[in-house]
């Protein structure tokens, strides 16, 4: 059985009792990648009678959205790509229609557009056309329409594509089951027939037909409008199996651990670099010439587990589609590779640990330098809707030229990925715990305020040697901890600086920098608007785990004056 979204399509379109035709509709049904990634695209729109060139806006949004949709990021979620596009359309569209203030109305349209990725529909939806699920022969509309009486039957739509500036764009969800139908009509066609009718039509089952059928149903109802639907049935969706995820996963054998002067696709072996318990880091030559490359090999210790296997390919995944001098290099191997590796580019220079080991007292402005090259390459992720969920210094190269780079992508979480399921469960925090958010460690997934944290508490301990909190933000300890003041590893940083860190870290991510440009503006200027905490009081400054000696020596202490009194008393 397949493991990939089937489906069958179809769709009808007649101007009816009209003499123009001003729907427009349209299906997309990629192969390959793409339908794993973006999914199908069904969209219908029609153009408001009472503008000028509604049928153009119709075909511009229909059209321009199963077009600009596709080339959207492989790693947004439906929604964000989804969102762009529609924003982008409608800003067209009322700009179009506003030039030269002739006719406020020139381009405008309802829209209704659904996306199918993996076993589930997002719905997008504005204005009076709709979209409908069948399922066991019952119909439930999906979107509500954007309309209102104005006078004895009369209506006027309240929200409409290219109509306003801006639109709000109604967003569903629903999950999809094999035998399920979705209609997409036009109102010349659901105003003119009773659901149940719509729903037993849905029953005969070829999606052109269906299609027909509904048109000519409401035509026949007296529609005086154009008519318009679309059917998807849904005969098959991605199959949450194991043995066929595996056996994809696993179509390229582990590597064995490689020896100097070994070759492999076309990559000579110099030397090894790194070995753990995960993976192994060689320095390779390309027989054809060139600068030398690193290849990463998996560690036959996980030729077993997929989930492991899974975050290895998407690393090779990630690294190819992010284009940053802030993150390490992937070059795209072999198309004939015997086994599973990735390849990047070769930076010689230290990590930041080795760095931080050998300047234990950089200035605040090399470590500007430092946190805001970082930033750069984090800000590459979070733009693709990616968190990379284990920043440290150990992740961190520093080149020779002094560029730095993020490397180790094997933690970073893909809004667009996660949205195609797989059967093993989703591990938890992937970070180390000493620069994890404390949100991650309670188990909520990483967002890029995560990693904003994780910079933070870099950016710390390259000012003092030290961390922000005496102990890991674990939940068992989360409450007890209290931020330590940078100035008391170091007095010679401003209180500016320290309150910046302080809210940075903050173990709340709502209390910490909403952007990375503003913790970097801060990071190198004084931000009146943040209050140095100047004096701490004595709880906060004394470890918890302290207060059981001092309750101790506080009790002898009053134990002896209270000895002193009574002995002068006697006296």
């Amino acid at each position: 059985m397949s493991a990939r979204l089937q489906l069958q399509a179809g769709q009808y379109s007649i101007a009816g009792r009209k003499p123009e035709n001003q729907d427009s509709l349209g299906i997309r049904y990629p192969e390959g990648e793409a339908l794993i990634l973006k999914g199908v695209t069904a969209v219908i729109a029609d153009g408001v009678s009472a503008s000028a060139a509604g049928r153009e806006a119709a075909e511009t949004c229909v059209k321009g959205f199963l077009h600009d949709y596709y080339s959207t990021p492989d790693t947004w979620a439906v929604e964000t790509a989804a969102g762009r596009v529609l924003g982008a359309l409608n800003r067209w569209l009322h700009g179009r229609g506003h030039a030269g203030h002739a006719d406020a109305h020139a381009m405008v349209c309802t829209f209704s557009g659904v996306v199918i990725k993996n076993n589930r529909a997002y719905v997008f939806h504005v204005g009076d056309s709709r979209v409908c699920l069948v399922r066991n022969g019952e119909l439930e509309c999906l979107t509500r329409d954007h309309h209102a009486v104005v006078g004895a039957d009369r209506g006027a739509l309240t929200k409409a594509m290219g109509a306003e500036l801006n639109v709000e764009i109604d967003v569903f969800r629903a999950n999809l089951l094999p035998g399920d139908c979705l209609l997409l009509t036009t109102d010349g066609v659901h105003e003119y027939l009773d659901p149940a009718v719509m729903a037993g039509l849905a029953a005969v089952g070829d999606a052109d037909k269906v299609a027909r059928a509904l048109v000519d149903a409401a035509y026949s109802a007296g529609s005086p409008d154009n008519l318009s639907a679309q059917v998807l049935n849904i005969e098959h969706l991605p199959a949450e199996d194991v043995e066929a995820h595996y056996e994809r996963l696993t179509s390229l054998a582990f590597p064995p651990v490689l020896e100097p002067g070994q070759r492999l696709d076309g990559y000579r072996i110099v030397r090894e670099i790194h070995a753990s318990r995960r993976t192994q880091i060689y320095l390779a030559s390309p027989d054809a010439g060139g600068e030398p490359v690193i290849i990463k090999t998996p560690s036959p210790n996980f030729v077993d587990d997929p989930a492991y296997i899974d975050r290895f390919l998407n690393e090779c995944w990630v690294g190819r589609r992010v284009n940053s001098p802030h993150i390490v290099r992937f070059i795209e191997p072999p198309q004939n590779r015997r086994c599973l590796y990735c390849v990047t580019e070769y930076v010689q220079g230290p990590t930041l640990r080795e760095w931080m080991n050998d300047n234990p007292r950089p200035t605040p402005a090399e470590v500007r330098n430092l946190i805001q090259q970082i930033a750069l390459g984090l800000r590459a992720l979070h733009r693709l809707e990616m968190v990379h969920q284990d920043l440290k210094p150990e992740n961190v190269l520093i080149a020779r030229d002094g560029t730095v780079k993020i490397i180790d992508l094997g933690a970073v979480r893909i809004r667009g990925i996660e949205e195609i399921d797989v059967p093993w469960g989703q591990e938890g925090c992937l970070g180390t715990e000493s620069y994890a958010a404390p949100e991650c460690l309670e188990g909520d997934r990483a967002t890029p305020a995560s990693d904003r944290y994780s910079l933070a508490v870099i950016a710390y301990e390259l000012l003092t040697g030290q961390l922000p909190y005496a102990k890991p933000p674990r939940p068992s300890v989360r409450r007890r901890l209290r931020y330590r003041s940078m100035r008391e590893f170091n007095p010679d940083l401003p209180a500016w600086l320290d309150a910046c860190l302080q809210r940075s870290v903050s173990l709340r991510p709502e209390s910490r920098y909403p952007s990375l440009s503003e913790f970097l503006r801060d990071l190198g200027h004084p931000n009146p608007a943040l209050t140095p905490t100047t004096w701490r009081p004595l709880v906060d400054r004394v470890p918890p785990e302290n207060w059981r000696f001092i309750a101790v020596v506080s009790l002898v202490l009053n134990g002896f004056l209270l000895w002193l009194i009574w002995m002068s008393s006697v006296d």
